[in-house]
């Protein structure tokens, strides 16, 4: 399915009506957006984009902050708020799109069931570009059979990491991912200090931060992590196009499926059901608020959000792929 460049679509699904004594006293208090990245990538911009407007829409008018918790490719801001965090609507959480891939494939680390996890809304889908710098090794994925291209990597569930991996050892490519950044934006100066030779970075990220880097050469793209190619990249393979047959097909289609979660926000577990209902609702209203769409416009950020229910729908998804694919999938995402 293509990407909409568009920043409300459809009409707001019907949402349960709460009673008065059942929705929640945010006015009393603040709530926070835990991103569980860095500031500066995409899913630190699209929290803070969301977390401007979405107090407005909330009972009380909360006010609303953001707290950043990167590490472990997500990991650890995920575990937090599945293990930690207030379940009283005072926390709502930004994770990885791999999170359910992560868990379904027994990713050392995951202490969370994202089954459990109460979705409220996707942003925006998320296709990730790994691109190579102007002066690196390696310009298009045929380079990338024939020389060794180093790619800065961040945690063991991240794309950085996992498909360079399954890129090698099914198509023979010779990608050497340097691991441990925090995310994105210190892997991309990494690499324009040219301690690495590519880096992978949401192309939302790319064209509103730096426009001219695909337009003047300034770097190369290789390939998106995703199940179709973005309308802005026709040219560039989408990684389950590199497939060799239906096997490789199916293992690429798995840890592809991740840009369809997208940047998205989750309560914790056991996050009573009214809040739940309470949040979805003002995640709807946010999105469709003509504020945050002109100010998405001015950042030049896209977005195409699907509603909380069709997002719990999709993250459970992962887990209905058949055992043999998953099995087959774990020696790629083991974190060795």
């Amino acid at each position: 399915m293509l990407r909409k460049t568009v920043f409300a679509i459809g009409l707001l699904a019907a949402t349960p009506h709460l009673h008065a004594q059942d929705a929640p006293a945010f006015a009393a208090r603040s709530v926070t957006v835990l991103i569980a990245f860095e500031p500066g990538g995409s899913y630190d911009v699209y929290g803070r984009l969301v977390a401007r407007f979405l107090g407005a829409h909330l009972p009380g008018k909360p006010n609303v902050i953001v707290q950043n918790m990167p590490g472990a490719g997500g990991l650890i801001g995920a575990n937090n708020l599945y293990e930690v965090a207030a379940r009283d609507g005072s926390v709502v959480g930004e994770i990885s799109q791999t999170a359910a891939i992560g868990q379904a494939l027994s990713t050392p680390g995951v202490r969370y069931d994202v089954r459990k996890f109460n979705w409220v809304g996707r942003m925006t889908s998320n296709v990730q570009l790994m691109h190579s710098w102007k002066t690196a090794n390696g310009k298009n994925m045929d380079d990338a059979l024939k020389m060794e291209i180093i790619v800065a990597g961040t945690g063991p569930t991240s794309s950085s990491v996992v498909f360079p991996k399954i890129m090698n050892d099914l198509l023979g490519t010779k990608f050497r991912v340097v691991p441990g950044f925090q995310g994105a934006a210190s892997a991309t100066l990494a690499m324009e200090r040219r301690e690495v030779d590519a880096v992978v970075r949401p192309w939302s990220e790319i064209k509103a931060r730096n426009p001219d880097w695909v337009r003047d050469g300034v770097i190369h793209p290789l390939v998106q992590f995703s199940l179709s190619r973005h309308p802005d990249l026709p040219k560039i393979p989408a990684v389950v196009d590199l497939a060799r047959d239906e096997r490789q097909r199916q293992l690429l289609s798995l840890f592809a499926s991740g840009s369809d979660v997208g940047n998205a926000l989750v309560l914790p577990p056991n996050t009573p059901a009214s809040i739940v209902a309470t949040y979805r609702k003002a995640f709807q209203e946010t999105m469709s608020d003509p504020q945050l769409i002109d100010e998405a416009r001015r950042l030049v950020l896209e977005a195409d959000w699907i509603d909380g229910e069709k997002l719990q729908k999709l993250t459970e998804s992962v887990f209905d792929v058949s055992p043999d694919v998953i099995e087959r999938a774990k020696v790629y995402n083991s974190g060795q």
